[in-house]
């Protein structure tokens, strides 16, 4: 019994998984405000404590699930339910594109594990002007950054990321009592849906951004030094009526963007 427990926990490391109870399961699967027309993309369902209550909306639900001994418990628990449907894939390497091209303007949704929460999140923003939104769960430090507006401290590159695409808040604050076992963190449910007019940056703004957030206390002229001269980013600063002690977490996307524009 005991090689099965560590076997049980090896297995709950490598895929990052902490299962949700019941009644907290509910709660959030309430708050996601679907109707039966909205697809559901369910990320990591586990043993399916969310799902048993998504499916009650009467949505087809397809759920994208790492673990092929929760995939084998999903489909035994719902092999009668005909809006069910499961794919056994990392969703990191799963097709999100074709999938929205047959499900249109769906609702993302899931318990993240926290080892790939921000990965998935950063896959999901550049297509989440396709669906309605994704609200779902992460370690509540992830919740804090990607909600972060300038001047707090836990903004940074990813906050910058989520809001040149998307609006973000967070919903519930969940302490580990909710989960078998009991993670050593707080963590938060979000709700990120699509931004009107999003920032249509391409990717070496981002590059940009991370670089400028690489050595976080330090100014912009430190942390971009690499690839410009003072005398560019000093010039650029002034341009935007910014002082030449201007650091990254005082930025707002836009201004960001007007920065790199310059730069560029």
């Amino acid at each position: 019994n005991s090689k099965f427990r560590n076997m049980d926990r090896a297995r709950r490391r490598k895929f990052g998984q902490n299962f949700l109870d019941d009644a907290m399961a509910r709660l959030i699967a309430e708050d996601l405000k679907a109707n039966n027309e909205t697809p559901i993309l369910e990320i990591g369902p586990g043993h399916g404590a969310m799902t048993v209550h998504l499916l009650k909306i009467g949505a087809p639900l397809t759920a994208i699930e790492i673990d092929e001994q929760c995939v084998e418990i999903l489909k035994k628990k719902f092999e009668n339910n005909p809006l069910f449907e499961i794919e056994n894939i990392d969703f990191l390497k799963f097709d999100l594109d074709s999938w929205l091209l047959s499900h249109s303007t769906p609702w993302i949704t899931g318990n993240l594990p926290y080892n790939v929460s921000t990965g998935i999140i950063s896959n999901i923003l550049p297509k989440i002007h396709k669906t309605l939104g994704f609200m779902g769960m992460v370690q509540l430090e992830v919740a804090e950054r990607l909600c972060a507006t300038p001047g707090n401290s836990a903004y940074g590159s990813l906050s910058v990321y989520l809001s040149s695409f998307a609006n973000a808040k967070i919903l519930r604050k969940i302490g580990p009592e909710h989960f078998t076992p009991k993670p050593n963190v707080d963590s938060a449910t979000v709700l990120i849906t699509p931004k009107e007019n999003p920032l249509n940056a391409p990717k070496e703004f981002f590059d940009f951004v991370r670089q400028s957030f690489a050595q976080k206390r330090k100014r912009l002229a430190n942390s971009l030094s690499k690839n410009y001269s003072k005398t560019e980013i000093f010039s650029a600063l002034d341009s935007l009526s910014l002082s030449e002690n201007t650091r990254a977490e005082e930025l707002s996307p836009e201004i960001f963007f007007k920065l790199f524009s310059i730069l560029k």
